[in-house]
């Protein structure tokens, strides 16, 4: 039977980045894992109004949590960010019996179905389905091309952090890295590969120079261990990663930048242009070449 989940993509996938929500689309489907939209708003984002009025924020957050609710399906999200404000509020709203009236209330008096219900969703990061040993088969099954790709992978912080909430291994995390040797990729290790992009916190627009320091710090390792692409499990991230490159300027390493769902739609087979890695500021030329090359042999 196929697993449903109710899909929050996220607003930077949707807006800027739409060739990670279709790569998820393609990616999933072909794990026979099935994605229902669902009428979502913005997550909203932990480091953003959460600073401002904690309150409200909660309330927007478990406002999406009752959308899921109404289907009784668990949220599945691509976004660090995302899972992390959806992942706390929830746990906020079932820890906290006078929160959660405050919060119910509020939600029933704007008409929101499924309010009493929002803190029994279940939240899952992407990585947390298709780090599982029967999503790890479904992967290893799929995959046709093992590309060799030398690739550095990203965590990011809302995945990991705090562990207190999450019980990741936040000193050394795996499963990333897991999933991408299992797609034929070679993940590299490097100095300061568990430490922030450099975005988060506000720093990307707020603080300008630090952001770009701690990337052009971070990329710079990733090519001197050999990476040909970066692997990150957050649009936000990836935005960093592409966007910040080309603030960054000449002269600084080129590492292109994959959502996991688009390195292993290639490792499936998927041709580069439907998962969009040509539509990146940073394009993944390395990596699409490598690609149409097997399929090229494919056909011989």
């Amino acid at each position: 039977m196929t697993e449903r989940f109710a899909f929050f993509p996220g607003c930077i996938s949707i807006n800027l980045y739409p060739s990670i929500d279709r790569a998820t689309r393609l990616v999933m489907a072909e794990l026979d894992y099935e994605l229902v939209d669902m009428p979502f708003a913005c997550c909203p984002p932990p480091g953003v109004l959460r600073s401002y009025d904690e309150p409200t924020w909660t309330t927007l957050a478990a406002r999406n949590l009752a959308v899921a609710a109404r289907e009784g399906l668990p949220v599945l999200t691509i976004c660090n960010g995302c899972f992390g404000s959806l992942h706390e509020a929830s746990a906020r709203i079932s820890e906290d019996v006078e929160l959660r009236e405050e919060v119910v209330l509020a939600l029933q008096e704007a008409g929101i179905e499924g309010a009493a219900e929002a803190a029994d969703v279940k939240v899952l990061h992407i990585l947390d389905l298709l780090g599982t040993p029967e999503a790890r088969d479904r992967i290893s099954d799929r995959v046709v091309h093992r590309l060799g790709t030398p690739v550095a992978v990203h965590y990011g912080c809302h995945y990991l952090r705090p562990s207190t909430r999450t019980g990741r291994d936040v000193e050394d995390p795996r499963v990333l890295d897991e999933l991408v040797e299992i797609a034929g990729f070679k993940s590299v290790p490097f100095p300061q590969k568990l430490s922030c992009c450099g975005a988060g916190g506000g720093a990307w627009s707020g603080q300008e120079a630090t952001s770009l320091s701690i990337l052009e710090r971070k990329l710079g390792e990733m090519s001197a261990a050999g990476a040909e692409a970066v692997v990150n499990v957050c649009p936000f991230c990836h935005l960093q990663f592409d966007q910040g490159q080309r603030r960054l300027g000449r002269g600084i390493p080129s590492v292109p930048s994959v959502h996991l769902s688009q390195l292993l739609g290639l490792a499936f087979g998927m041709k580069d242009k439907a998962l969009g890695l040509h539509t990146h500021l940073v394009p993944a030329r390395g990596l699409a070449k490598a690609a149409r090359s097997a399929r090229a042999d494919d056909r011989k």
